[in-house]
């Protein structure tokens, strides 16, 4: 179209430049023509050529200098003083255009003061749409890699698909990654107080938003035009655990602009394991196995392959007649563990606009959050062999035969205690402008950081052995005691701190505009179109030091056609596309289609197609990190392995195929009446897994494929050279078996199901009431976890999606009085982890919420309400399930059970 050629010569081509003034006159004098055909793809190839241009320069102010000088022209046209105003809504880029074919799902500040929740996490959790697997603060085993969650972070995790794949904004800008590998953001470090509404759109969303929207996007969006203050206090309480949360927000507005300030302080004590009876590894009261570990103190002799139990005793002068065949002593693994992590939480958050003119408005905001925590953990333990040099040896078997001692350190070392900590910053600065013809425009600029720590010990390998080895009897380790007498200068030596610590930053720039290009009989056709590029940089301080950066630079386009209107039936059709270009990964390209159809004024359908994609995160390509340790394998037999975790360069991006249809009704005839529907279908392909980040990796026959058994010296001694281990063996050939747990890009997924929203709020002569429900039904959820493996049906597994979760509500308000019961349903599952496999029942809940309000109780407070939740309110015990060694399931049962909540909130 002759548009491109108008671009061209607007640009200085030949010199690969487009220099601010250029850009200005241009748009000033075409930006109402459309782009179509091929003009859009050489729009691409200009914009790139010139987005350094465009977009480097060294300040904010230099970016919004074109669009600045557009405004100043558009200022002198009429037009409504709102059109700034208009709000984009989570899933378009085109301003007060609904998303076209996806619902969203949104919970506004009447929701967010009415819920029983806590942090923003929660709040989110409770939606059926969110499934309790991946990141979240109480569960760390190996499976959906929760044991990579080193900070106690909750993530986000929409249909099931991990929380890697579901995309978290804050007010349509992207956040800084945590979770130690930069896999998930944590909304809790957001202030509920700053917080207007929440929006989730559970639809793939790449085409609109780029990478990792793939089940969906959580939009968070901060108060703005808030005018006053209001504080909270809440104190929640349950056997054995408390929680403490105070928070204040202030807010002014005045002619042209507003300011709003809010922050939170939350405080929970840790819930220890010996607080809850689910929380054992003997499973005997259950008519179970004892599961408790042979790492004890007094520990355990084997000789070939018999047991034989240490007396208990200061482990000198011990005989082969002091044991006795087929005995054990047996230490539980939850002794001195905590459930739930105690956490410390600061955060505030802020908005502020301003308008310059009449045609530019700036505006920033931002937060900043710390968070600190403290796990409880069980003692250190460790499995060895004895050499004959050491002083105190002693051979309850077979003489000659090799001594292997299972042992716990809690008499010399005590219980271990994990501390992390969570510091988290984002600002987002720039300008909206009126561009005229109705044509908006915006360019900001936005910085994030996630630095985070943690520690833990362990027992150093290589020092263990050396004082095993150590013939003195006053400097080596004696491992056939139970009083904790060895000596204190040998113990210090064989524990090492082991840091895990990182650093995220991102800065992102960029432009777009958006308005109608020409009018149909139906309404305008709307477009938006933009740029922007991304500057990412991952640091792994500890263990190892890497330092790695990415560079995103990213078009899109969204248009919006609406096809029959006009006060009948109606059809709007919309299609969006987005390219981005990534310096390590390569170039990838997402469309996303959407068309709404309204017959009548009651009913709404609705349908979308796209693509999305998953960028590996620089965590998930970066240097591999090594550990050289013993795991049993399916004999019972201990091998000493080096197990090949982190990283892997060679990743690729994930990728999907997503449609789903459904229909919306809000009949004329019954006001306050809502009910929709939705069918997905998710088809997900090139996952990045971690099959092999599994200790039990020598057990399970369906790994076989990522161990390697008696592997060859040279291949051993060319992992040894690449370094980055954690107590690396003492000899090449002390190494039995390799097990390779890097990421890979194994897995894949295939998952379709309905999701029901329904609700009604009607009023009557006392007052009002209310009603709703929430439900999703997984239909199937088909995966695979290693290459050559057929997808395998996972539904209602454990440590999968359950095909039914629900959450429904009943309230009413009377005068100053309102209260909401709601009640929570986990659908049943299959326990197919043991044999026989287990059927586990469903499981329902009910939450209670009780408000009183007071209308201006003194002549400086507007309003005060006090609150009253209870949690679980029958203190429902969780069914038995045999999980590893845990005796119920921490993602389909809260461990915390009947909380109570007393908390109070002012307006002034």
């Amino acid at each position: 179209m002759i548009i491109m050629e108008r671009f061209k010569s607007a640009a200085d081509v030949s010199s690969g430049a487009m220099n601010a003034v250029s850009f200005s006159n241009f748009m000033k004098k075409y930006a109402g023509e459309v782009l179509v055909g091929e003009g859009m793809n050489d729009m691409r190839k200009i914009l790139w050529s010139n987005l350094g241009a465009m977009l480097g320069g060294a300040s904010l102010i230099a970016l919004c200098l074109p669009v600045a000088a557009l405004a100043q022209d558009a200022g002198t046209q009429a037009e409504d003083k709102e059109q700034v105003e208009a709000i984009i809504v989570t899933g378009s880029r085109i301003r007060g255009i609904e998303p076209t074919g996806s619902p969203v799902i949104g919970l506004g500040r009447a929701d967010i003061e009415q819920s029983v929740a806590t942090t923003t996490t929660e709040l989110l959790s409770q939606l059926p749409q969110v499934f309790n697997f991946g990141a979240t603060d109480a569960s760390f085993t190996s499976a959906n890699n929760q044991n990579a969650n080193r900070t106690f972070g909750t993530g986000i995790n929409l249909r099931g698909l991990g929380t890697e794949s579901t995309l978290t904004l804050l007010d349509g800008r992207r956040l800084p990654a945590a979770g130690t590998q930069s896999q998930f953001f944590d909304p809790s470090v957001i202030p509920t107080m700053a917080i207007e509404r929440l929006e989730v759109l559970a639809d793939g969303s790449s085409g609109i938003y780029g990478s990792d929207a793939v089940g969906g996007v959580v939009n968070l969006l901060l108060r703005k035009n808030f005018n006053g203050a209001e504080v909270m206090g809440r104190t929640k309480f349950a056997d054995g655990f408390d929680e403490y949360q105070a928070g204040a927000a202030l807010g002014k507005t005045w002619s042209g602009g507003s300011i709003m300030v809010a922050g939170e302080y939350n405080k929970r004590g840790a819930l220890l394991a010996s607080k809850r009876y689910f929380y054992t590894d003997d499973f005997t009261r259950f008519g179970g196995p004892d599961l408790r570990s042979p790492n004890s103190a007094p520990g355990n002799v084997t000789v070939r392959g018999v047991t034989y139990a240490i007396p208990a005793g200061d482990g000198t002068n011990l005989t082969a007649g002091s044991f006795t065949a087929g005995t054990r002593n047996l230490q539980s693994a939850f002794l001195g563990a905590g459930v739930l992590p105690e956490q410390e939480r600061y955060s505030v958050a802020a908005t502020f606009e301003q308008e310059i003119t009449d045609s530019i408005k700036f505006y920033a905001q931002g937060f900043y959050a710390k968070r600190d925590g403290t796990l409880d953990g069980t003692a250190l333990t460790a499995q060895f062999n004895v050499p004959t040099t050491n002083p105190f040896y002693v051979n309850p078997g077979t003489p000659g035969s090799p001594v292997t001692v299972a042992y716990s350190f809690k008499n010399e070392l005590g219980f271990e205690r994990s501390p992390s900590s969570q510091e988290a910053y984002h600002i987002t600065g720039g300008l909206n402008v009126k561009l005229g013809s109705d044509w908006s425009g915006n360019v900001f600029y936005a910085y994030g950081h996630d630095g985070e720590r943690s520690l833990t010990r362990q027992i150093n390998a290589a020092a263990l052995n050396a004082a095993l080895a150590d013939p003195n009897r006053a400097t080596a380790f004696n491992p056939f005691s139970s009083t904790g007498n060895n000596n204190p200068a040998t113990m210090a030596k064989l524990v090492g701190g082991f840091r895990v610590d990182t650093d995220y930053g991102i800065q992102e720039y960029g432009l777009s505009a958006d308005g109608p290009v020409f009018e149909l009989p139906a309404g305008d056709v709307r477009v938006a179109l933009g740029a922007a590029r991304q500057q990412i940089n991952w640091q792994d301080l500890a263990p190892f030091q890497t330092n790695s950066d990415r560079t995103i630079n990213s078009v899109f386009g969204e248009v919006f056609v609406p096809i029959i209107g006009g006060g009948g039936p109606e059809l709007n059709l919309s299609a969006a596309a987005r390219y981005d270009d990534y310096n390590d990964v390569g170039d990838t390209v997402n469309p996303k289609f959407g068309v709404t159809f309204r017959p009548v004024e009651s009913l709404t359908l609705r349908g979308s197609y796209g693509t999305s994609f998953r960028a590996p995160t620089l965590s998930d390509k970066g240097s591999p990190f090594n550990q050289y340790r013993q795991l049993v394998d399916g004999n019972g037999a201990l091998r000493n392995v080096l197990f090949l975790r982190g990283g892997n360069p060679g990743l690729q991006p994930e990728k999907a195929t997503t449609w789903s249809m459904g229909a919306d009704w809000k009949p004329v005839s019954l006001p306050g009446l809502s009910l929709s529907v939705t069918y997905y279908n998710v088809d997900y392909t090139n996952r990045i897994a971690t099959p092999g980040n599994d200790l039990l990796a020598l057990q399970k026959a369906e790994l076989a494929s990522i161990v390697t058994y008696n592997p060859p010296l040279a291949l051993v001694n060319q992992i040894l050279a690449g370094g980055l281990f954690s107590a690396p063996p003492a000899s090449p050939g002390d190494v039995q078996a390799i097990v390779d747990g890097r990421k890979v890009n194994l897995g894949a997924n295939k998952t379709d199901g309905l999701e029901f929203i329904g609700s009604y709020e009607a009023t009557a002569g006392w007052g009002s009431w209310r009603a709703g429900v929430n439900a999703t039904k997984i239909l199937s959820f088909d995966r695979s976890i290693i290459s050559g493996a057929p997808l395998r049906d996972v539904l209602n597994t454990i440590n999968n999606p359950a095909s039914f979760i629900a959450r429904a509500y009943v309230g009413a308000e009377v005068g100053g009085l309102s209260g909401t019961v709601f009640v929570n349903h986990y659908g049943s599952y299959k326990n197919d982890a043991v044999t026989p496999v287990q059927d586990v029942p469903s499981q329902t809940e009910f939450d209670l919420s009780l408000r009183y309000k007071l209308n201006q109780p003194f002549s400086f407070a507007k309003d005060v309400t006090f609150t009253l939740d209870v949690q679980d309110i029958f203190d429902n015990d969780p069914p038995y399930v045999p999980n590893g060694n845990l005796a119920f399931d921490p993602n389909a049962h809260n461990p915390i059970g009947r909380t109570i909540a007393i908390g109070v909130r002012a307006g002034f």
